[in-house]
């Protein structure tokens, strides 16, 4: 199979229509360990790191794919694609729009924008998405899904390093969907042997921005903590919920992208802090960190008021700001193991 990459700055590009169209998502999250180089040539050094690390992924990389599909996201990042029109090589660079709101209007907006997306597939590579298509690629996705909340349960119970489940999370994004719940089915069975959740470890709820790299999750680690909930795009935002197999696709489809929990670049910053509320009293959790990349304004501007409603339910709350660099950061690490002691 042939492979479509996109990019989105969270979880709003319908991954099941490329699917349903005979291709592999594959999703651009850049590579920490290359030099931005190539692409610090068409943006400012002061530009978000990550974006400018999508954006060398994709200047490197472009001819391997048959195409990418840039979803709307943080106003860096919409800017971003005006970047990518001019410069990146690639037979097939489309631009799909997500709306800000989840109301009636934007439900129709998002069904347009769906089917727009198939029309163009069509157009360009005689791409034939029909329904029973799309129903087969929502149930792979939920397949997938279902386990990803399976192995996300177990980070509570058992001993399962932070790595582990961001690499998981890595991959589902980029493999086939059977090669991935093949490698989470492994995962599990694994898990579940191990011994309990290990003493010496705090329980936390991780926000923010989202993390594209395992070595930060490392840090937390060394500094005491794991990861039992998370509001991340590259987490249980992936996960949280299921997609509708039974009615219309589209609308399905349609549904399940407006509704899934909110990231700081959508409307309302209600229903963000009110998923974070529903896991901490969920998981009975009173500690959390949050976190935002070096330039990532969207998390950095939510996390006043995100943090102080957290804070307004009895939460332990510590906010850093990270580099995006997989090299040690001793100042961060001991802001955090400090954090950690003083539970």
């Amino acid at each position: 199979m042939k492979t479509i990459a996109y990019f989105d700055s969270s979880h709003d590009m319908p991954e099941e229509i490329l699917a349903a169209a005979g291709f592999i998502p594959y999703k651009i999250f850049g590579d920490i360990h290359t030099p931005n180089d190539a692409a610090d040539r068409y943006l400012s050094a002061f530009f978000c790191p990550a974006a400018r690390s999508f954006l060398t992924e994709a200047l490197t990389r472009s001819e391997q794919w048959e195409g990418i599909v840039v979803a709307q996201g943080c106003n860096a990042t919409n800017r971003h694609y005006d970047v990518w029109k001019r410069h990146v090589q690639t037979p097939f660079l489309y631009w799909f729009n997500t709306p800000l709101k989840d109301d009636a209007p934007a439900m129709r907006f998002m069904k347009a924008e769906l089917w727009r997306l198939i029309d163009a597939l069509d157009k360009h590579f005689r791409a034939v998405v029909n329904a029973e298509s799309l129903t087969m690629a929502i149930h792979e996705s939920n397949r997938l899904k279902k386990r990803l909340q399976t192995l996300a349960a177990l980070r509570s119970t058992r001993d399962m390093a932070n790595r582990e489940y961001l690499e998981i999370l890595l991959l589902s994004m980029r493999l086939p969907k059977a090669e991935t719940i093949a490698q989470v089915d492994t995962l599990i069975a694994a898990v579940e042997k191990r011994g309990p959740f290990p003493a010496n470890k705090k329980k936390m709820l991780l926000t923010g921005s989202d993390v594209t790299y395992p070595e930060f999750m490392d840090l937390l680690d060394e500094a005491g903590f794991r990861v039992v909930r998370d509001d991340h795009s590259v987490g249980e935002r992936y996960f949280a919920t299921l997609i509708a197999e039974d009615g219309d696709p589209v609308e399905a489809l349609a549904r399940y992208y407006l509704s899934i929990p909110k990231p700081a670049t959508k409307l309302s910053m209600r229903g963000r802090i009110d998923y974070l509320l529903q896991a901490v009293a969920e998981s009975k959790l009173d500690t959390v960190v949050s976190q935002n990349l070096k330039f990532c304004e969207p998390y950095a501007f939510d996390a006043v008021l995100v943090n102080a409603a957290l804070k307004e339910k009895g939460c332990r709350v510590l906010h850093v700001e990270r580099e995006y660099t997989p090299g040690p950061d001793s100042q961060l690490l001991n802001r955090l193991a400090a954090f950690a002691e003083m539970l």
